[in-house]
Order: structure tokens, then C-alpha cells, then sequence
């Protein structure tokens, strides 16, 4: 059994779905007014490796991830777009503008979540394109005496919500003292939150029962969740800062409109800082996935990195974790290349000719290593145990690779096994470990290279050597010492 820390009873449960082989699971996604950093990423692949893994373990997972295209942060860019170009500001110019700006950001959200191999959830509702179910929500949550209108705006009302705080674990006292609190003066209680923005001067808007204005933030969420998983559906997920107030809201919001339970678990993922500090464009720590990417030109070294952490504790992002991930891939990597060689070499040999030891020591060594991975996994998400899965499979095929009582047929046959085990397991992770082809030519000028390399060594002439690795490297060629002599692969 799949079992989940769920933030709203803190302790880990059973999972058990609503419907049968089926999860409904929805996720806050971005805010697009700026370029995606790489904390966009890991909360972005965090939730893609836990709908991997139910896909994994059977389930067909309906996953909806929003968007928010109208927010403060978005007008406030689009009004300095216009202000840079000259423009004169005006309430159906700088609507215009904000979605123009939406819509940029979200485009490269979207490549970027591509290039790193994050895949898009099944639908991904925006905003702007909901706002009437949005104004019905709201009537909704007035008529049930939740909700009041006052100066334009619509507020919950928290105290009539008995439950409000149950997600966050705090009294209102404690709400009051420290928490984001939204100001309002027309507000009936300090704790309640807009549900609906009477327009300022020049601000985009859209009409309602209460004046033209927008949805509030937190409504956003209740209303597109609701409305395409149903009142009450199976997992809630998000970063750790969301809990309060945007998650505790959510939930103020849905159940009171509804009258039933609104998402039974829900999952934070930790949040990242880079060297030890908060990233932030004015500490010139602030890594775009562009960055990164620019410079390591691998996504995997990123997300291997990210799977090194559990999802709920915070990450550090440093150089030396990402030498780290580069430095796991390539065991792994030069593993799976010495298995296709074997493979290669012995090719056209049929699987009848294998012995039944050899064939029963695949089967069992498959078994485990797949056992140890869904045992990892199954406990929340685990992916540092199973990463250590990844790693053991590894081993395990580089001892058969070397086991001089194994002939060649055995080896290749146990070695692919193994690395089928391996490339399942990198496909729950959506890590590529794609090996670089080479051509013939190229091939032959490095075989060279690697046995004059060989021979240098033999003569224990290391400058010579040394000097041949030095070129190699340049070509982009890995070499590994073995016992039974150097294996190389190309980057």
C-alpha cells in the first residue's frame, strides 16, 4: 500500500482513492508574470514523479494544475511594459497588456517544463477563462450566509468557518499575530480574505453582481478544482509556503460552499534556497531553469539532484550537489553502455541457451531490486531509498559483469535485465539516460586513443597517459578502469 504524510492530519496514511484504480489530484500552479526559476521546477517535478508513480502502480490519475493569469504581480508588470514603451495607461490598454504578459510567461513556462521533461497535466484551467464559475461560486458561499459583500467587494467571513485552521494547525489568535494578513477596511473581521476585488482605477476587470472587479486569489483554486474533480476529490498538492493562507482558504472556501470534505490528502513539498539563503534577484542567487540549463545543459543532473531530497524536506541547491548528480549519472550511464556492449558482442545468442540458474538469478535479482524501488516509494514518495534502488542495481551489474564464472551469454543476458530494471526505474523518475550514439569512424579513432592510453599505463608512463585521457575528455569520451581493462562511453 501507497502510504502519503498528509499535512491535514500530519502523520502518514493509507492511501485509499475515492473511486477505484482512479486518483483526481489537482495542484496550484504558476503564477505567470516572470521568467520560471528553479524552484518553479521542483515543485513541478515533485507532483510529475508522484503522478509517474501511480501511473506505475496502476492508477489512471486525472491531474489538473492551474494557472493564474490575473494577479497583482501580473498588472504591476504589464503597467511598467507600458510605462517603458511610452504607452498611456488605460483601463482596456493595460487588460490587454496583462494578458499579454500572461500569456508570455506561460508559453515559457511551458517550454521550459518541456525541456526539462516535466509533463503537462491533463488540463490546465486558466483563470481568466473561469471567472463566471467563479462568480457563481462566491453567490454561492453569500446565499449560505459564508460570504458578504461590503464596499465593492466580497469577504469570507472566517468566524462563521468553525474549522478554518485545521490545515495549518493554528488557533485565529495565532493567525492574527504574524500571519499575511490581507489589510481592508471594509473588512468585518481582520482574518477574512477578498473573494472578489472591486476595480481600481485603470485595472483590468470584469463585470459582476457586486461592480466590476476580479476574483480574489484563493477562489481561484476552489472553483476550477471543484469544478473539474468534483466536491470532494483525492489529493491536494503544493509548496510548503501555500498551506497559509492560500491552502487554509481553499479549503474555508470549497467546504462551505459544498457541505463536504474538500481534498482528503494533501501534500507540501519543501521549498529550495540556494547556498543556504532565500533566492532573490537582489542576493544575485535567483537561477532561472534557462540558467541552468545554459550551463549543465542536462535536465537530469537537476532532477537527479531533486530526487537526492524527500519532497517535504527543504533542498539547498549547490554547484557541488550538481557535480554530485553528474558524477551518479555517469556510473550510471557507463553501467548501461558496458551492458549494450555485451549485449553487442554476444548477439543472435538465444535465451534457451542460458541455463536455468542464470535465468533464475535474473528473475530474483529483478524481483528485489524492483521490490526495494516500490518499497521506497510506496512510504511517501521516498526517493533518496529509492535512488539507492537505482544504485544497487547498478552494482549488482557491474558484479555479474565481472563474475568469471558467468560465460558471456550469462553476463549479457543478466546485465540487460538489470539495465531494463534501471530504465523502468529512470522512467518513473523521467530522468533520459539516453546514451550518445557514435559513428564508426569515431569509434575506431577512440578505440585507438583508449589502447594507446592502455599501453601507457602498462609502461606506467602516466604523463602519457594522462595526456590521452586530456584528449579523450575533449572528444567528450568517459573512460572507466575496470578488471577486465577500460570501458569508455561518449557524454
Amino acid at each position: 500500500m501507497i502510504t502519503i504524510y498528509n499535512t491535514l492530519t500530519r502523520q502518514k496514511e493509507q492511501f485509499k482513492p475515492i473511486e477505484q484504480n482512479k486518483i483526481r489530484m489537482y495542484v496550484c500552479g504558476p503564477t505567470v508574470y516572470d521568467v520560471p526559476h528553479i524552484g518553479h521546477a521542483r515543485s513541478a517535478y515533485v507532483f510529475d514523479v508522484v503522478r509517474r508513480y501511480f501511473e506505475h502502480r496502476g492508477y489512471e490519475v486525472f491531474f489538473v494544475k492551474n494557472v493564474t493569469d490575473v494577479d497583482d504581480k501580473i498588472i504591476k508588470k504589464a503597467a511598467e511594459e507600458l510605462k517603458k514603451n511610452g504607452e498611456q495607461i488605460s483601463s482596456r490598454r493595460l487588460k490587454e497588456k496583462a494578458s499579454e504578459v500572461a500569456v508570455r510567461y506561460l508559453d515559457l513556462y511551458h517550454q521550459e517544463m518541456d525541456m526539462l521533461g516535466i509533463r503537462p497535466p491533463t488540463v490546465e484551467p486558466k483563470a481568466t477563462e473561469n471567472i463566471p464559475g467563479m462568480i457563481d461560486f462566491i453567490s454561492i458561499l453569500i446565499e449560505k450566509g459564508y460570504a458578504y459583500p461590503s464596499g465593492g467587494n466580497v469577504y469570507f467571513s472566517v468566524e462563521k468557518f468553525k474549522e478554518y485552521g485545521k490545515l495549518s494547525h493554528q488557533n485565529k489568535d495565532e493567525m492574527l499575530h504574524g500571519a499575511r494578513v490581507e489589510p481592508g477596511k471594509d473588512k468585518k473581521y481582520p482574518l477574512d480574505f477578498a473573494l472578489w476585488k472591486t476595480a481600481r482605477e485603470e485595472e483590468p476587470s470584469w463585470k459582476s453582481p457586486w461592480g466590476p472587479g476580479r476574483p480574489g486569489w484563493h477562489i481561484e483554486c476552489s472553483a476550477m478544482s471543484t469544478s473539474l474533480l468534483g466536491d470532494e476529490f483525492d489529493i491536494h498538492g503544493g509548496g510548503l509556503d501555500l498551506i497559509f493562507p492560500h491552502h487554509e482558504n481553499e479549503i474555508a472556501q470549497a467546504e462551505a460552499a459544498t457541505g463536504r470534505k474538500f481534498a482528503n490528502y494533501w501534500m507540501h513539498n519543501g521549498l529550495l534556497t540556494v547556498d543556504s539563503e532565500k533566492m532573490s534577484k537582489s542576493l544575485g542567487n535567483f537561477i532561472t531553469i534557462a540558467d541552468f540549463l545554459d550551463k549543465h545543459r542536462d535536465p537530469d543532473l537537476l532532477k537527479m539532484s531533486f530526487l537526492n531530497s524527500h519532497y517535504r524536506s527543504p533542498m539547498d541547491y549547490t554547484e557541488d550537489k550538481i557535480e554530485e548528480a553528474a558524477r551518479s549519472k555517469e556510473r550510471i550511464m557507463i553501467f548501461l553502455d558496458k551492458a549494450e556492449r555485451v549485449a553487442s558482442e554476444v548477439s543472435g545468442t538465444s535465451r534457451e541457451s542460458y541455463d536455468d540458474r542464470i535465468l533464475a538469478d535474473a528473475r530474483k535479482t529483478m524481483e528485489e531490486l524492483e521490490e526495494k524501488f516500490d518499497e521506497a516509494m510506496d512510504d511517501d514518495f521516498n526517493t533518496p531509498a529509492a535512488m539507492s534502488a537505482v544504485f544497487e542495481a547498478v552494482k549488482r551489474g557491474n558484479d555479474h559483469l565481472a563474475d568469471d564464472n558467468i560465460d558471456p551469454e550469462g553476463k549479457a543476458y543478466i546485465s540487460a535485465a538489470i539495465k531494463n530494471c534501471i530504465l523502468k526505474f529512470a522512467g518513473i523518475f523521467g530522468l533520459s539516460l539516453n546514451p550518445v550514439k557514435i559513428g564508426a569512424g569515431e569509434a575506431r579513432k577512440v578505440e585507438k586513443l583508449v589502447a594507446e592510453r592502455e599501453e601507457a599505463r602498462a609502461k606506467k608512463d602516466y604523463a602519457s597517459s594522462d595526456r590521452l585521457r586530456d584528449e579523450l575528455l575533449r572528444m567528450g569520451v568517459v573512460v572507466e578502469d575496470t578488471p577486465e581493462g577500460p570501458v569508455w562511453r561518449k557524454k
